[in-house]
């Protein structure tokens, strides 16, 4: 007789009596159905001691290789019954390996590690990508820096060297306006010569000089003046050259140079007491000194 309670199992004698307590009994129940309507038997109570033992064997060995095997035959089952014209139906052990790697596991039991963990690859796959754009980014960004500071640096060596020659340029064109009204100057000293003699020599009066030579005395007055404001901006133009020069001598004075500099002042005689009057103004004038001679030893 069918032992009830394991859907039909009745064990051997020589079997051990233990054979089923790592099974469902359920999962058991379901298994001996679905395989003995496989052989053709509508009912377990119909079934032959060895049609059961057949099945119990290809049950147990089933159940063996997955806990849940027969409820997920009848899943799949279910699942590809009406299964769209053109889509391929996956094999059942296919299948049933891809629900063993997605379904959950017990935490820290071996062998319950992720085959294929879809999430870890797609952090990784993304983690790939963004380190690529990252290091494209960086090589467009230090070409786009350098390119940047090469044409920065040809711009300001363009930018001093035409400062430099627009200064240059500046100062001859005051210094060739500078001859052009000296020689006015000096022509218009000649054309008086001779009216100047006859006043003196009494031929002329006061006024009528005055009336000959006013036109030209007016125009020298103008050519002072304007030889006056010449120097002016020649003053000019040097001393923003000189303040150029100095700030750039700045960032080339090192502390050495500094102690240097004191050191001249102290063998000038310079009283280097603190609170001595006038330390700054001499050690302004042999740092002003230092800087001059630095740059122009750079310009030769």
């Amino acid at each position: 007789m069918a032992n009830d309670k394991w859907g039909g199992y009745t064990p051997k004698k020589e079997e051990s009596p233990t054979k089923l307590d790592g099974v469902n009994p359920f999962e058991f129940r379901k298994g001996m159905d679905l395989e003995l309507t496989g052989m053709g038997v509508s009912r377990l109570a119909e079934s032959t001691p060895e049609e059961r033992e057949k099945a119990t064997e290809t049950v147990l060995k089933n159940l063996n290789e997955h806990g849940g095997y027969y409820t997920s035959l009848v899943t799949y089952e279910t699942t590809y019954r009406n299964i769209a014209k053109g889509n391929k139906k996956p094999s059942f052990k296919t299948w049933l390996a891809e629900q063993e790697d997605s379904k959950m596991k017990e935490v820290g039991k071996k062998g319950a590690e992720f085959k294929n963990d879809k999430m870890k690859e797609l952090k990784e796959a993304i983690k790939a990508e963004v380190k690529a754009m990252l290091s494209e980014v960086k090589d467009k960004e230090a070409e786009k820096i350098n390119k940047a500071d090469a044409e920065k640096e040809v711009s300001d060596e363009k930018s001093a060297s035409k400062g430099a020659k627009g200064k240059e340029k500046a100062l001859k064109l005051l210094d060739k306006e500078v001859v052009t009204l000296n020689k006015e100057k000096d022509k218009n000293k000649e054309k008086l010569s001779a009216p100047l003699k006859r006043y003196k020599d009494g031929k002329l009066t006061a006024d009528e000089y005055k009336k000959l030579s006013a036109d030209m005395v007016k125009r020298n007055k103008e050519i002072n003046t304007r030889l006056s404001d010449i120097e002016k901006e020649k003053d000019s133009i040097t001393l923003a050259e000189k303040m150029g020069r100095r700030e750039v001598a700045k960032t080339m004075m090192e502390k050495d140079t500094h102690m240097e500099i004191l050191n001249i002042m102290k063998e000038a005689g310079v009283n280097l007491r603190e609170g001595a009057g006038g330390i700054k103004m001499y050690y302004e004038i042999a740092k002003t000194a230092y800087q001059e001679g630095f740059m122009a030893g750079l310009k030769k």
